[in-house]
């Protein structure tokens, strides 16, 4: 789980912030949901716990140094 976590929330938030990118100064407002694929992104990541933490697990699991 570690692993696909790992990943997944940080592609969630590289696309969130490509949509936003992509919208423009459009995609800040409340008229398109763009920035609320950021806000919920950035959030889960930090929810579940960020990269960095994951990684640290699976480094122990398969006995890496830190």
């Amino acid at each position: 789980a570690s692993i696909a976590q790992a990943f997944c929330s940080q592609v969630a938030v590289k696309a969130a912030e490509e949509c936003v990118q992509l919208h423009g100064g459009i995609g800040m407002t409340w008229e398109y949901p763009a920035h609320l694929y950021l806000k919920r992104a950035k959030a889960d990541q930090i929810a579940f716990g960020t990269p960095s933490v994951h990684r640290t697990v699976l480094s122990e699991l398969v006995r890496l140094p830190t």
